[in-house]
């Protein structure tokens, strides 16, 4: 048989404590009642004998009750209200229960809500923005130490001021009032702008407001602030360079062509292996035909248009095919080839048309730039126009074996 430290310890493991301690409850009240009832039969009892004056017998008890009827009833008085503080009991036990839950409940949302707010502080330490934390009337509440090292206030130095007050130039003190006014309204608020350091210095910064609310009301505003100035820097960079080779570009005076080869190399991944394709190129004129009109060109220089007699760019953009000659088809697959086999550079001598007719001779180098290795999306082409060259070399041949007066040839020839 089980002891009472054996019981015990199995009422815990299986929750039968509060359920003995609920029907205890019930049975306090049921007890009660009961007794409280006892107090009308015996009262009204005592006052019959005492009026008739009659001994306590079972006999009396039966002639007092079957004479009067309302004592049978008061006799239920007991059982009467023994029930009804039973039910009164059951009720109070389940509204203790209830507000032991609704207790247990509070208690795990007060924890809730604790840890989500260390969590939102971690969070708030250790970010890599700057962040601060405001009221609902853009006061400083708190910041972070990556708020401090940008902006170079100390947390306690700015705790309570007015944040816009805080950061904000004069000239953009009109900005940052109007994204507090629709943080305020409960807008998120994504903007790229400056803001000011202590030292009075200006750093670029990429600014996000969010407003914070619990159960639909508003209880303050996060602002979020990245350091984008090397990254301004870097983009300030990039855009002069890019302005000096677009002017570099434009001014050259060798023809200057910027084509996008992606849909050749798309062509070509078809046909498998890398030995697969320079088989396949060496062999298939048609493809080599294919791959032509796959070259868009992006882009031509005006010592381009005035070498190949174009009035506009579109001339040359649309018309690749029409310049490349049939003679230099073995100089174009020398081209892809070079690309195939990895080759960033490529240069050989061309013939070419002009849109005239004109067929001109060419000395062409091909650049593939870093980064475009794997996809061939930019690839530079420049042409100088060796023509006259070519004709004083054919003129020079010329000469070297005829004679200048009867243009017969002379000894050199024999």
């Amino acid at each position: 048989m089980a002891g009472p430290d054996l019981i015990l310890s199995r009422s815990k493991n299986t929750g039968c404590i509060p359920l003995v301690s609920k029907y205890r409850s019930v049975l306090t009240y049921a007890v009660s009642g009961f007794l409280l009832g006892l107090f009308f039969p015996l009262v009204s009892t005592a006052a019959e004998l005492i009026k008739f004056r009659a001994p306590l017998t079972f006999a009396t008890l039966r002639v007092i009750h079957l004479g009067q009827p309302l004592m049978l009833v008061i006799d239920v008085a007991p059982i009467v209200l023994s029930a009804s503080f039973a039910l009164i009991g059951i009720q109070s036990a389940r509204a203790h229960e209830t507000s032991q839950q609704l207790d247990e409940s509070i208690k795990k949302q007060e924890i809730q809500i604790q840890n989500e707010h260390y969590f939102l502080e971690a969070l708030i330490r250790g970010s890599s923005f700057a962040v601060v934390r405001l009221d609902s009337n853009h006061h400083i509440i708190t910041c972070n130490q990556t708020f401090e090292d940008l902006f170079g206030y100390s947390c306690d130095e700015i705790i309570g001021k007015h944040l816009d007050d805080m950061i904000a130039s004069d000239e953009l003190h009109e900005e940052a009032s109007r994204i507090s006014a629709a943080v305020s309204d409960g807008n998120l608020e994504r903007i790229i702008s400056q803001r000011r350091r202590k030292d009075g210095s200006l750093v670029d910064v990429e600014i996000v407001g969010i407003p914070v609310t619990v159960g639909g009301k508003k209880i303050g505003i996060l602002g979020l602030y990245h350091d984008i100035s090397q990254r301004r820097v870097a983009e300030r960079a990039l855009i002069e360079s890019e302005s000096r080779f677009k002017s570099l570009f434009d001014q050259s005076p060798v023809s200057l062509w910027e084509e996008d080869f992606s849909g050749v190399k798309k062509l070509l991944s078809q046909f498998g292996s890398q030995e697969d394709i320079i088989r396949q190129l060496e062999s298939d004129t048609d493809l080599l035909i294919q791959c032509l009109h796959s070259i868009e060109i992006l882009d031509v220089n005006q010592a381009t248009l005035d070498l190949y007699h174009a009035k506009t760019k579109a001339d040359l953009i649309t018309g690749l095919p029409e310049i490349l000659v049939e003679e230099s088809l073995d100089e174009f697959r020398g081209e892809i080839l070079a690309l195939v086999s990895g080759k960033n550079t490529h240069e050989c001598e061309i013939l070419q048309q002009t849109t005239t007719g004109e067929i001109i001779n060419g000395w062409l180098r091909l650049s593939l730039p870093p980064g475009y290795e794997d996809s061939w999306e930019r690839v530079y082409i420049s042409i100088v126009d060796i023509t006259d060259r070519k004709r004083t070399e054919e003129k020079m041949r010329y000469l070297s074996f005829h004679d200048v007066m009867t243009g017969l040839y002379n000894r050199a020839y024999f």
